[in-house]
């Protein structure tokens, strides 16, 4: 009975350590399990995607037969390795960095401008990096780190006089006069002035106050639209200043027909048609009413040629520049 006994405890012994050597090795593989992550490398422009216990990116960019050059430089997207987690490698680029006359060659493997920049001393206040400061550094980039500086400044700008048009209805319509020329005022400004490496680049007015005012410049602007004519006051549409000239009944043709057929006379002027329509009636003062009814291959533009009766009439009048009115219909 004794040894059956001792049988029993020996073998109840055996199974309590195989129990716990099963625990023992279950916990072991979940640790294990536990203990991997699944990380993704981003270097050369290709992703790589590993499992690893490593914690160190260093080594587990080495297990993944990543090299490193002395300047490359690496950046997590998390603050430590773990599942999902991005390690991104940048590879060393040669750059030049501008700052305050001096020029810095140097080969760096910094994700951004701005890092490079601080890489030569260049501060961050106070300073405009070209390209921007968040910009990847390639191979040949020239950084510019530009010193921004302002100051207050009070100065004296022109106070700019206002243009005032007031109808006047004793002129004609078309016509305009000074009545009163206009005068700028003084007024004092306090601007804010910025600066780049000490070349002023900007100047916005922060506060100003008049100190002499300006004067406004009047102007009388005609709205009378009628001519005391001969006929009596009739109303016109337009004026035009142009340069007159008289022809005879016969300088036309030997009929004396001009270009729209009808009989050339006192009366009847020639005109260029894109100036002023044939059929149209004007009113030219020291000659009297006329017709628009004849063309001419020297009048064009503002020119209009006008049928006098008598040839010492037409020499008489010679060439003058005439006021014109165009009629209205």
């Amino acid at each position: 009975m004794r040894d059956e006994k001792a049988v029993l405890a020996k073998y109840g012994q055996k199974k309590v350590a195989l129990i716990v050597a099963l625990l023992l090795a279950s916990l072991l593989a979940t640790g294990f399990v536990w203990a991997q992550k699944k990380v993704q490398i981003l270097a050369d422009g290709q992703f790589y995607t590993v499992k690893t216990m490593y914690k160190n990116p260093h080594k587990i960019l080495q297990k993944a037969g990543i090299a490193l050059g002395p300047e490359d430089e690496i950046r997590l997207s998390t603050t430590g390795v773990e599942t999902g987690t991005v390690i991104e490698v940048f590879r060393a680029v040669p750059v030049t960095v501008n700052f305050q006359g001096k020029t810095f060659t140097l080969l760096t493997g910094k994700p951004t401008v701005r890092e490079v920049a601080s890489q030569v001393g260049v501060p961050e206040d106070k300073i405009k990096l070209t390209p921007g400061e968040d910009a990847r550094p390639v191979a040949g980039m020239n950084i510019r780190a530009v010193v921004l500086t302002e100051k207050i400044e009070e100065q004296e700008v022109p106070d700019l006089y206002q243009v005032v048009r007031q109808p006047d209805p004793t002129l004609e319509k078309g016509v305009e006069e000074i009545a009163q020329p206009g005068e700028n005022g003084i007024k004092k400004a306090t601007v804010r002035v910025r600066f780049e490496d000490g070349a002023k680049v900007s100047a916005d007015v922060l506060s100003e106050i008049v100190a002499v005012s300006s004067k406004p410049q009047i102007i009388r602007v005609g709205t009378r639209d009628t001519v005391d004519t001969s006929r009596g006051t009739m109303h016109f549409r337009n004026v035009r200043h142009m340069e007159a000239t008289a022809y005879l009944p016969t300088d036309g043709s030997p009929q004396g027909l001009t270009a729209t057929g009808i009989a050339a006379r006192r009366g009847i002027v020639a005109v260029d048609p894109d100036v002023i329509p044939l059929g149209t009636r004007v009113y030219v003062p020291g000659y009297g009413m006329g017709l628009a009814a004849d063309v001419g291959g020297a009048i064009v533009g503002d020119k209009i040629d006008l049928c006098m009766e008598s040839s010492s009439e037409a020499w008489q009048f010679g060439r003058r520049v005439v006021k014109v009115y165009i009629l209205a219909e």
